[in-house]
């Protein structure tokens, strides 16, 4: 009786052990020999720098909105025509390799519930029967599938992407850079595609996130994925490219704090933009440093104080 007490309680442990490693990782920044990363023999892929923990002085998780209707979004949407071309969309990409098992999906931005293929098909596919089945139902007849009316979301219906990252502040660097967590496509509820009119504003209440995806899995086969180039086709840029190096436009709606002021952090958290005017710029990123240069000394002078080992802001996980 004691044995068997003992055994539960070492289960207990170990899986609740198990699980905070789990919940840490989903925070971290995704690390160059993360296990979940591409093999080093990819060489398609955009390597990540070590960040040792004590080496980032600040991070920041952001969920932003790329709106599939902005211009600079296209590579994100085009082809939708699957037949005349041998590029697929992004969203074609995806849900082809969860429908191949190659990639999880998730529930939500927290990737704490897991879902295959066949758990999605509530969210991507609606099935009726016609005004012919119903008829053919009156009369006592059994239903054939020529009676059922199917409408999934294709390419075509995707209207934005929501994407989550972390930004941080490398002070060994001193550079401010950017990663990936998850990425999800949104579309219209597939119960109102066809009461929604295509191009006119539509209300937020009617659209939802498809599923979401844990970006690290998903990595190596974006990699290895060319996006649609719409000014040279002979020069393909694989999707991972295109999102690690924020080649994309899209608008802060949500961070890890309800106090931060999303106005400021939108104007903030960008790559280097000399297109408006080099003094102007670098006058931006120099104001930038400069706050991040005062948080480091600041930081610095409270564990001398203190002579306490540095606080970890990135919380390790298991491979």
């Amino acid at each position: 009786m004691v044995f068997r007490t003992l055994l539960v309680a070492l289960i207990i442990t170990a899986s609740a052990t198990a699980q905070e490693r789990g919940q840490a990782k989903l925070f971290q920044v995704p690390k160059s020999d993360d296990k979940a990363l591409a093999p080093m023999e990819n060489n398609d892929i955009i390597r990540y720098e070590t960040v040792a923990d004590r080496s980032i002085l600040w991070s920041k998780i952001v969920w932003e909105r790329a709106d599939l209707d902005q211009a600079e979004n296209m590579e994100l949407y085009f082809p939708v025509d699957t037949i005349r071309t041998e590029k697929r969309s992004l969203y074609y990409t995806l849900l082809k390799a969860l429908k191949e098992r190659k990639v999880k999906a998730y529930s939500d931005s927290y990737f704490e519930e897991p879902r295959n293929y066949e758990d999605l098909l509530p969210a991507i596919q609606k099935r009726d029967t016609t005004s012919a089945g119903f008829e053919r139902l009156n009369q006592g007849l059994a239903l054939t599938r020529d009676y059922i009316s199917e409408r999934n979301i294709s390419a075509y219906d995707i209207k934005e992407y929501r994407i989550k990252g972390v930004w941080y502040f490398d002070k060994r660097r001193s550079e401010l850079r950017y990663r990936i967590l998850g990425i999800a496509p949104v579309a219209v509820d597939v119960n109102f595609l066809d009461e929604v009119a295509d191009g006119e504003n539509i209300d937020e209440s009617y659209l939802v996130e498809l599923f979401w995806l844990w970006y690290p899995e998903v990595r190596p086969l974006l990699a290895s994925t060319p996006s649609f180039n719409a000014e040279n086709t002979n020069f393909p840029v694989s999707f991972d490219r295109l999102l690690n190096t924020r080649s994309f436009k899209a608008q802060i709606y949500q961070t890890d704090n309800e106090f931060d002021n999303i106005a400021e952090l939108q104007r903030e958290l960008q790559f280097p933009d000399f297109t408006s005017g080099t003094d102007e710029e670098e006058k931006r990123l120099a104001e930038r440093k400069k706050s991040f240069l005062f948080l480091k000394r600041d930081a610095e002078k409270q564990q001398k104080a203190s002579k306490q080992p540095e606080v970890i802001l990135n919380p390790k996980s298991s491979n």
